[in-house]
């Protein structure tokens, strides 16, 4: 083999990342999460990373969507306790964690009829 091809084949990656995985820090970025809340719920087993190049955490489509489904569920006020009992082990959304996101909607129904009447008397 000429020198230039054992060159080639010698500095090539001994793995690689798929291409439905992206690093960790990608990840984190389009979610607006931080990498430490994303490890935090890995070792709280909600998602599972995988490992790229130099043991970097990478995310799957599925676990990029289960944690996209973490950062909004959180963005709608539930706490990270809850959405741990509410998010079924597939990532579907079973009938409890509905009727969760129906109770906190009529509650804020009832928050914004409250804070009208409110300012109505203002």
């Amino acid at each position: 083999m000429p020198a230039a091809q054992t060159a080639v084949a010698h500095n090539a990656p001994r793995f690689s990342v798929r291409a439905s995985e992206l690093p960790i820090g990608d990840v984190a970025e389009q979610l607006g999460l931080t990498l430490r809340a994303i490890r935090h719920y890995e070792e709280m087993g909600l998602i599972a990373c995988g490992r790229g190049p130099k043991n970097v955490r990478t995310l799957g489509t599925s676990a990029r969507a289960r944690l996209a489904a973490i950062a909004d569920l959180k963005a709608l006020g539930l706490p990270i306790s809850e959405i741990v009992d509410l998010l079924g082990p597939d990532g579907a959304c079973p009938d409890r964690l509905k009727a969760r996101l129906r109770a906190q909607l009529e509650a804020l129904d009832a928050r914004r009829t409250a804070i009208a009447g409110y300012l109505s008397g203002l």
